[in-house]
This record gives structure tokens, C-alpha cells and sequence, in this order.
């Protein structure tokens, strides 16, 4: 049974792993390296044509990389650690989830000419895009603050563990980060039972991802009405699994997501599950989201059309 107090500590365990998007994990530093070394092999290429011919002398010089809008920083320990892989020395004038304005220092960066313009791109692409999902997740967490309801990226991602960690220093929630680490009953499960003549296709489902459930973070099912929120809800109150269980109510209105809720809780299941919506969120009414009782609203937008946050990168001598 999940008591009011312990909501918020099954929340950050089952949909919480930014702090495992570290370089001091291995995982995530090999990942890091393959992803922005290939990067870099294919933006170099055979060689940086127009500084080979330009930049004949190849000085020592310092470079800026300044903000040019306000917002939340982000991809400073990356781009920090690429810069130094390839020669550079870097030095920081703020840290990842500061909050920064227009004209701010973010880097400055030390080496040869050619070097620093080899590397400035991807540098900013990395960057700005971090940069732009953290201050989205920032200001979406800001317009729910008074509500518990927390804010959750989803696996529309373009780069990866890059976009999650970022939705991480934004204040947000990362969720699962691949197939592997939690059972997730999609409705295309759901549809594949049915086909085979199985009348309760919820009941079922849940049943058999029961049996992996220790190999979950957490068993979460996606539900759109009413009835499939309550069954699963029964479920799992039936089962006592030990792992945080969660119903999603995909493309549910507020006004809907209020009725279930106060069901779950007259029908004492609440507290046999977290709940989770997702599909069709905006700035605009996710505040009527927070109001119906939701404790995590999931966002695609966040991460897969995610807007940049401006930045330029200039040598200064």
C-alpha cells in the first residue's frame, strides 16, 4: 500500500534516473565518447578545409562561449570533458541548472585556432539543445509548483541520455531509458491480447509482466478510459507487487482524470498505484492536470521538438 507520504519517494524511484547521467558512470562515458567522437569524425571529416588554408599560423587563443538569451544551463560537464578530450583547456563560469541571462559567460575555452573551431559546433549543438530542453522542463515545473504533480520526459528523444539529463537539470523527472529497465504495457500489447480472444486484456497483461516484475524498476499500464484505470488499479492491489505501480491515463481530460481519481479513492485502490498522464499536455492547461489529482504528467514535446537556447562561441585573441 502506497501511504500519502511515501507517493513522492516511489515517484523518484521508479521515474528518477538523472543521477545515474553522470561521467563518473561508465556506462553513460562510454556512451558520451562513442556518440561525440563519431560526431566529430564526421563533421572533420578529411580536414577542415577553410581554417587549413586560412588559419595558416594556427595561434594559441582564448575563445567565449556566451549565452545569447536567458535560461537554464545545461551540458556543461559534456561539452567541458569533449573540449578537453580534444586538446583544449576549458575553463567554467557557471555550473549545470544554473539559471543564466543574455551576455553571461558560460566557458572559456584555451588552444590553436583550428582546434577550437574543429570542436565549436557540435559543442554548441550539444549545448543548446541541453540547454533549451532544461529551460522548457524549468519553466513547466515553475507553472506547477504549488501542485505535487511532477513534470516526466519520455523516450521521444533525439540524443538519448543527452535529452533526459537535461530534462534532469531542468527540475524533471527521466522515466525508463530503454525497453530494459521497466515493464511498460503499451496499447499495442493490449491489442495483441485481444486478437487472441482474451476477454480482460488489462488483467491479463498485467498478470503476466507480473512475473518479470523483478526484473522492472517499476510496472506501469497505459489505460484511456475509466474502466481499464480502475481494473489495473484492482490488479495490482491483488497482486502486492513490490515495485512502484503505476496507471497512465493517455489522452485523458483533467475533467476525466478528477472522476477516476476520486473513484480509486472511494474504491480504496489510490493507494495501490501512482498515476501517470500523458498525451495532448501543454503549457497552457497542465495546471488542470496538476488540479484533477495527477501525480506525474509525461511530455514528449519536451524532448522531441525541442527548442534551443541561443549560444554563440567567439575567439577573443
Amino acid at each position: 500500500m502506497i501511504r500519502a507520504l511515501q507517493r513522492e519517494k516511489l515517484i523518484e524511484q521508479a521515474y528518477q534516473k538523472g543521477n545515474k547521467l553522470r561521467l563518473s558512470n561508465k556506462h553513460y562515458l562510454n556512451w558520451l565518447q562513442k556518440l561525440l567522437e563519431q560526431e566529430y569524425k564526421e563533421d572533420l571529416g578529411q580536414g577542415d578545409i577553410t581554417s587549413q588554408v586560412v588559419l595558416t599560423r594556427n595561434k594559441r587563443v582564448k575563445a567565449v562561449l556566451k549565452a545569447e538569451q536567458e535560461g537554464v544551463i545545461a551540458g556543461i560537464e559534456e561539452v567541458s570533458w569533449f573540449f578537453e578530450k580534444r586538446g583544449l583547456e576549458v575553463k567554467t563560469h557557471v555550473k549545470d541548472a544554473d539559471e543564466i541571462k543574455k551576455d553571461d559567460r558560460v566557458l572559456g575555452v584555451y588552444g590553436k585556432q583550428r582546434d577550437i573551431l574543429a570542436v565549436e559546433r557540435i559543442g554548441l549543438n550539444v549545448m543548446q539543445r541541453m540547454s533549451g530542453i532544461a529551460t522548457e522542463t524549468r519553466e513547466l515545473v515553475d507553472l506547477i509548483e504549488d501542485y505535487k504533480t511532477r513534470i516526466a520526459a519520455t523516450r521521444k528523444t533525439v540524443l538519448k541520455y543527452l535529452d533526459k539529463k537535461a530534462v534532469y537539470l531542468g527540475g524533471g523527472l527521466t522515466h525508463r531509458f530503454g525497453l530494459w529497465d521497466a515493464v511498460l504495457i503499451k496499447d499495442n500489447h493490449l491489442e495483441a491480447l485481444r486478437n487472441q480472444g482474451i476477454k480482460n486484456p488489462v488483467e491479463k497483461a498485467i498478470t503476466l509482466t507480473s512475473k518479470a516484475a523483478h526484473k522492472a524498476e517499476f510496472v506501469e499500464i497505459e489505460t484511456t478510459n475509466q474502466e481499464d484505470a480502475l481494473e489495473a488499479a484492482r490488479r495490482f492491489k491483488q497482486l502486492e507487487l513490490r515495485k512502484p505501480c503505476i496507471v497512465m491515463l493517455d489522452n485523458v481530460e483533467p475533467k476525466e482524470i478528477q472522476s477516476i481519481v476520486e473513484k480509486l479513492k472511494n474504491g480504496n485502490l489510490h493507494n495501490h498505484a501512482l498515476l501517470e498522464a500523458s498525451g495532448n499536455i501543454t503549457p497552457e492547461n497542465i495546471k488542470d492536470y496538476a488540479k484533477a489529482g495527477i501525480d506525474v504528467v509525461s511530455l514528449g514535446y519536451l524532448t522531441h521538438s525541442a527548442r534551443t537556447l541561443d549560444m554563440s562561441l567567439e575567439m577573443t585573441s
